[in-house]
């Protein structure tokens, strides 16, 4: 049950039982107040016809059959048909004091008469409390409709405020959380409001804005990393034409070779001094720190040069490199940078598996597929799988795999963020990653929308 209706359904309950408390205390003390009018009423009347009998009994000066004659018709003239009290004589009745109270649903007063010291009878005064019943009836039936209205109409504004003031509120941070949970990191506060809620979608927003250039730091530090990884390798491929580049040089600066030769030894220069550029180039473009862009690629094309720049790192492991590309080729939703930056991550991986040499096997194909945990219908996409024949992943080691820094690698050799940033980029360009792995070998699939042409 969500919070408005908690608190609409506490509101209703404590409104009602606190009105209905104070309904009842109202109903006692108007029924109190009836039964002291009648007592009232009563004893003013009461009072005129005592004093009226007793003055009659003295003047009748022990004539009894006249003064109760007299009596009677004193009593009769206070029995008015629009008084519902009606008075009674009883004659000798042995009632030494007036006395008022309830009697089998009559409110009953009695007034001893004396004439001088002897007495003579009492004047008894009956009323029924019928009419009073029904006060009190109609009464609690008026306070009944007063709380229901009441407890009604609150119930009604507790929900629309509570939809408004804090249903709606709730319910946009709910979607902002969603949002974070999917990496949509970089996104503006919910709503912008001068209370408790408002200052929540703030700091929300805030702490996303954090977490995004984080990661983003996190994948520029695992890109450098990287980087470093290659220099070995690029500084070797800068050998070879260096050598030749200065050799040339050399034979040209000597007098060695004139005409023809000279020429040619100076685009043999140029040649070599091309391909150096060319690796400096993508050496460079690949370490510059730059967010996705939203653009699409050539998984094969990344693939390859991939691999290339890898090649030396491979050849001193005595790895032997496959590359399996898909024909036509096919267009991926994600820019190159962090396409290569991902299967950077995934061959030195596959690489560092193998030290006693294997086979790294990277391979783009079309597919129909939906992310695992996912309800959506399969759709067009691009599965590009990197796989190594190692010795496997052991299944309390594979739980891990994409945690930030969690690493198996001796202190020094990796920081355990390399894998982190491989899901962080795919899953950011809407795709998902897969491990297959075994006694002879890994498997790494990842999956990236499909751009049809």
């Amino acid at each position: 049950m969500k919070v408005v209706a908690k608190y609409t359904l506490v509101l209703g309950a404590s409104l009602a039982v606190a009105l209905s408390v104070l309904a009842l205390f109202r109903i006692e003390h108007l029924r109190g107040q009836f039964e002291q009018d009648l007592r009232r009423h009563h004893r003013t009347i009461g009072h005129v016809l005592q004093t009226g009998v007793s003055d009659v009994w003295i003047d009748a000066d022990g004539a009894s059959d006249r003064a109760t004659t007299q009596t009677l018709g004193l009593i009769e003239r206070a029995n008015r048909p629009d008084n519902p009290t009606r008075f009674e004589w009883l004659p000798g009745t042995q009632v030494t004091a007036e006395t008022q109270g309830v009697e089998r649903g009559d409110y009953v007063s009695r007034f001893p008469v004396y004439a001088g010291s002897t007495h003579v009878g009492t004047i008894v005064a009956r009323e029924s409390l019928d009419h009073v019943d029904e006060l009190v009836h109609a009464q609690i039936l008026f306070s009944v409709g007063v709380v229901a209205t009441i407890v009604v109409v609150g119930l009604i504004a507790s929900l629309v405020l509570g939809s408004w003031l804090v249903g709606r509120p709730v319910a946009l941070l709910v979607q902002q959380a969603r949002r974070i949970g999917r990496r949509e990191l970089a996104n503006a506060p919910a709503f912008r409001r001068a209370d408790e809620l408002g200052e929540l979608a703030v700091e929300m927003s805030a702490a996303s804005q954090a977490l995004a250039d984080a990661l983003e730091q996190m994948r520029h530090s695992d890109r450098l990393s990287t980087v470093g990884k290659l220099a070995a390798g690029i500084a070797h491929e800068l050998g070879t034409p260096l050598s030749v580049v200065g050799g040339h040089a050399q034979m040209i600066a000597g007098g060695e070779v004139t005409g023809e030769a000279a020429l040619a030894s100076a685009r043999a220069i140029d040649h070599e001094v091309t391909r150096m550029g060319k690796i400096v180039r993508q050496l460079l473009d690949f370490a510059r720190r730059k967010g996705p862009e939203g653009t699409s690629c050539e998984p094969n094309e990344v693939a390859r040069r991939c691999v290339s720049l890898l090649a030396v790192m491979a050849e001193r492991s005595a790895v032997r490199c496959e590359v399996e590309v898909a024909d036509p080729s096919p267009r991926a939703l994600i820019d190159e940078d962090s396409l290569q930056q991902v299967l950077t991550n995934l061959v030195v991986n596959a690489i560092q598996a193998m030290p006693n040499g294997g086979v790294l096997r990277v391979a783009i194909a079309r597919t129909r597929s939906a992310a695992p945990d996912s309800t959506a219908r399969p759709a067009p996409c691009v599965r590009i799988d990197v796989g190594d024949t190692g010795g496997g992943i052991p299944a309390d080691v594979k739980e891990h795999i994409f945690e930030p820094f969690f690493t198996t690698k001796q202190v020094g050799d990796g920081t355990g963020l390399g894998l982190a940033v491989v899901q962080g980029i795919v899953t950011d360009h809407h795709g998902w990653i897969t491990v297959e792995t075994g006694d002879r070998g890994t498997t790494f699939s990842v999956y990236l929308q499909e751009v049809m042409s």
